[in-house]
């Protein structure tokens, strides 16, 4: 299994930067026409999208499987430092995994428990949200079917 969401997540930043310089572009012509109403409107959609983008934490995500291990390497998209984080373990040890949704279901993170010999083990939690919600699904499922896997 390998899976990474680089192509979707590329289209996603060019969509969020043009919808971005299209709403300052509408605000200038606002403030040229003096419609400071429709300035007001549209620097508060500008906001609630920029506070937005930042909550859901869009990340990079490529998640391989083989030689009976899992490899997760993720990162923030939008991030001011970015860290690149990797995750890696045999798939025998993982027990639990589990997706917690937030914002009516738009922003899912993904939890991974594995069993350590000092005990169980949680890793941070891995943001699913730049990820298509079919493709989301199915990586989930997938993720969960390992568990049963002897």
């Amino acid at each position: 299994m390998l899976y990474n969401n680089k192509k979707y997540l590329s289209s996603l930043k060019v969509r969020l930067m043009i919808s971005g310089i299209v709403l300052l572009l509408a605000m200038s012509v606002a403030i040229f026409l003096q419609r400071f109403d429709i300035v007001l409107i549209l620097s508060l959609l500008f906001i609630v999208i920029l506070i937005l983008t930042r909550i859901l934490n869009f990340s990079f995500v490529r998640i391989q499987q083989e030689n009976n291990k899992l490899m997760i390497r993720f990162y923030s998209l939008f991030a001011v430092e970015r860290n690149y984080e990797s995750i890696e373990f045999p798939v025998s040890s993982l027990r639990y995994v589990t997706v917690k949704k937030y914002l009516m279901g738009l922003k899912w993170d993904l939890h991974l428990t594995v069993k350590l010999k000092q005990g169980m083990a949680s890793y941070p939690p891995i943001s699913l949200s730049a990820i298509p919600l079919e493709e989301r699904k199915r990586l989930v499922e997938l993720i969960k079917n390992l568990i049963n896997v002897p």
